[in-house]
């Protein structure tokens, strides 16, 4: 399947090309340290989170429209 290191992915944008929220539907293990340890990512799949303006990118996946972003771009998430 398809994965994400230190990301998240939301589920299909609905033809906002800069959105700046979603509903997050895969997160990455997290990022790897200098030091090599994974830094586990504080957000689950089902939160929404609000993310800055311009961050992430709009990606194709098995002919769906989706939209991933870096976990350190989130500025809020809600249930």
């Amino acid at each position: 399947g398809e994965s994400t290191t230190s990301g998240i992915v939301m589920a299909p944008t609905g033809g906002d090309s800069n959105p700046s929220e979603g509903q997050v539907i895969m997160v990455g293990p997290g990022r790897v340290s200098s030091k090599g340890e994974v830094m586990p990512v504080d957000i689950e799949v089902g939160e929404f989170v609000k993310f800055r303006d311009y961050a992430g990118s709009s990606v194709r996946i098995k002919g769906e429209e989706y939209f991933v972003v870096r976990a350190a771009e989130c500025l809020a998430k809600w249930k």
